[in-house]
């Protein structure tokens, strides 16, 4: 899903007409809205209003702790995951109160609106729609339509937060200094914490009793790992961004972060952080070096990746379903898939109903040669649990749907190179990560990828992403 997709506004523009700008040195991306911190708002910490520059449009801003507040916990919620869902979810209610305390509810409501009628949320909107119709047919219509509201009310807090920070650079700015600091404090922390210290984690998470390095890294930074791929593009991009000395800690961050997924064994978080930094770092190498800095950064990225893949020293006694190598894919999850597979002609076009995989028959059957179940809570790969749980119809829409988002970030990447590469960085790792762990219905998992979007989509002109197959013209410009 996508954010932001606002009317255009004036040319080379990143907020709204009449917002004071402010242009900073910025040498990483295009010529565009997309480099340096360009607007500073003059009234912030005053709340009085401020008027555009033709004279016709006045943005009134709220003063006070609260949207501070709100702003330092939209950067720390991503980071916040070292200590558990519960820490995550409690900063992303905070973000989202104090940010809809910064500006008045019309200005929210315009962004709101004006996001909802762009092409790519068009595409959402439709795919939401057959999604309902899977919701009507499932068997435990309340749990679907839960979920369904849930990822409703994500969408429209992504375009609110999204609006708030496109017309409070003030605010903005603040997110992306503590969303680097968070990074750079919990990567430190959990790294050494890992190595030596596995006691720390149970203080962090409320247990009383010690906990073992394997527990750790299977139990406790399962989630944290991943959340790690899909933060680095964008701390990358936010350190660029911000300049000056806010560059090295970006850069460091990187360094831990690769530290700790190999440190807990996060296969698909290593492979994730490896699609993702081969993103950013090839246009990163491309605008700075050329084409050896290119081959340099596809070398380490792609090396990181295949050392990863080719680790597969693991006691295997589960017969291969798929018939694909399990250095490539495990035996486990090949059973998960074929058992997934085998369950969508019963309901090939409208599935089964969301969420309600686990309740196939068979589903809690033990595999043959071994002692862990055939379907495990979820099929472990978004498009198959989309497949069986909303129809192929349900599929085809997202798939449409994300094509769309995927030409926004490609047409970002053309008219803003830097936040481009942060947007496809965290597309890349946030769906391989879907395509092999967790569930796509997990409000955790969805809220991460909605929050990491709403800072860069922020910075662009409105529209840009969520413009659909068009070219950019010149409003976009």
């Amino acid at each position: 899903m996508g954010i932001c997709g606002n009317a255009a506004s004036k040319p080379g523009a990143s907020c709204p007409s009449g917002t004071p700008t402010l242009a900073l040195p910025h040498k990483w991306g295009g010529e565009h809205s997309g480099e340096g911190l360009r607007r500073m708002n003059t009234t912030s910490t005053t709340g009085s209003s401020v008027a555009a520059s033709d004279g016709k449009t006045v943005i009134r801003q709220r003063a006070g702790w609260i949207p501070v507040a709100g702003a330092v916990a939209l950067g720390l919620a991503v980071p916040l995951l070292l200590a558990g869902r519960g820490a995550f979810a409690a900063a992303a209610v905070v973000a989202l109160i104090g940010l809809l305390w910064a500006v008045p509810r019309s200005t929210t409501a315009t962004a709101v609106n004006d996001g909802f009628k762009s092409p790519l949320a068009r595409a959402v909107w439709i795919t939401f729609s057959v999604w309902l119709v899977s919701v009507m047919a499932s068997p435990d219509i309340v749990d679907s339509g839960r979920i369904w509201l849930r990822m409703v009310a994500l969408l429209t807090a992504g375009l609110a937060l999204c609006g708030i920070l496109r017309s409070r650079e003030d605010l903005h700015g603040i997110v992306l200094r503590l969303m680097v600091t968070g990074a750079v404090a919990g990567a430190a922390l959990s790294l050494p914490a890992v190595l030596v210290l596995p006691e720390t984690f149970a203080w962090l998470r409320g247990h009383g009793d010690m906990r073992e390095v394997s527990d750790i890294a299977a139990q406790i930074l399962k989630s944290y790992g991943t959340a790690l791929a899909c933060l680095m593009p964008v701390v990358l991009w936010a350190g660029w961004r911000l300049g000056g000395s806010w560059r090295a800690p970006a850069l460091l961050f990187q360094v831990l972060a690769i530290g700790v997924l190999f440190a807990i064994n996060s296969r698909s978080g290593l492979v994730a952080a490896g699609l993702a930094l081969g993103v950013v770092g090839t246009w990163m190498a491309w605008r700075r070096i050329g084409v050896l800095g290119v081959g340099g950064v596809v070398l380490v990225a792609g090396g990181l990746i295949v050392a990863v893949l080719l680790d597969s020293e693991r006691n295997n006694t589960i017969e291969v379903a798929l018939g694909l190598p399990i250095w490539l894919v495990d035996a486990h999850r090949q059973a998960i898939w074929a058992f997934t597979l085998s369950q969508v002609g019963d309901a090939l076009w409208l599935g089964v109903g969301i969420n309600m995989a686990p309740s196939l028959p068979g589903a809690q059957q033990i595999v043959e040669g071994s002692t862990v179940e055939i379907l495990p809570g979820h099929p472990h790969n978004a498009f198959l649990e989309v497949l069986v749980e909303t129809g192929a119809i349900g599929l085809a829409a997202m798939a449409a749907a994300l094509l769309l988002l995927l030409a926004g970030a490609l047409r970002v990447l053309l008219h803003d190179g830097a936040a481009g590469a942060a947007l496809l960085g965290l597309c890349a790792a946030f769906w391989f990560a879907s395509l092999i762990s967790y569930s796509f219905w997990s409000f955790w998992w969805q809220a991460t990828y909605v929050l990491l979007m709403a800072p860069v989509a922020a910075c662009l002109t409105p529209g840009l992403v969520s413009g659909g197959l068009r070219r950019p013209g010149k409003k976009d410009r």
